[in-house]
């Protein structure tokens, strides 16, 4: 069991209706933890196995180094994270959050936040029966954003981790013992523009949302 510091008391909800939300109260660093998954695309910890979903893709845009947009208003991912998960307590509830971590171990200020899924909590039924996603969940450079979206840094490394407690509320968050799990082919550059032609190209071709741009490129050939 290792204490992990760099949880903090930042929880995110995704954007709320009031454009200036209630913080969560402030937690302690829970202990927990953590473990690293393969380029398979999953990772065992204990009973519960967390699975990558497209881990295939994932890989495409890590091996010529994945960027993702940050913008002020919040720009969400692409390859967006989504997950499986079995092995957990069927009755038991859970809460799940995603922090993104600095690749090069810097400490920025202010800290990065961590998002909370909204499904939050639930129980392990609920957690397994589907795919977990994680695409509301956006990225910004804003350091005084109240939206709960996270704050990075632009042109520096991060990658995603995945957190599960085992808890009822968020109040017992801090007496909770928690599980980390992180995927190597998860982690990007922040930008605020493509350096990268390559990569732009790969949120064409693959982003269901970039259809626009597909189209406007097939009639340009025309």
């Amino acid at each position: 069991m290792q204490s992990i510091r760099d949880l903090k008391s930042n929880f995110s909800a995704p954007p709320h209706p009031h454009p200036h939300p209630h913080p969560h109260p402030p937690p302690p660093p829970p202990t927990g933890a953590m473990a690293t998954g393969s380029e398979g695309g999953y990772v065992q910890q204990g009973s519960i196995r967390m699975t990558l979903e497209d881990p295939d893709l994932w890989k495409t845009f890590h091996d010529i180094g994945t960027e993702m947009i940050i913008t002020k208003p919040g720009r969400r991912m692409f390859p967006h994270c989504k997950v499986n998960l079995s092995g957990l307590i069927p009755c038991a509830k859970y809460i799940l959050l995603v922090d993104m971590v600095p690749v090069d171990g810097f400490r920025y200020k202010p800290p990065c936040r961590t998002y909370l899924h909204p499904d939050s909590p639930a129980p392990g039924s609920h957690w397994m029966k589907q795919s977990i996603s994680f695409l509301k969940l956006k990225l910004t450079n804003n350091t005084l954003d109240q939206y709960g979206h996270i704050i990075l840094h632009s042109m520096h490394r991060y990658h995603p981790r995945f957190h599960i407690i085992q808890a009822d509320d968020m109040f017992s968050v801090r007496w909770s013992v928690f599980q980390t799990f992180t995927f190597p082919q998860t982690s990007f550059m922040a930008v605020t523009a493509y350096q990268n032609t390559k990569i732009t190209k790969l949120k064409i071709n693959h982003n269901p949302f970039a259809k626009g741009f597909r189209d406007e490129g097939t009639n340009a050939k025309r």
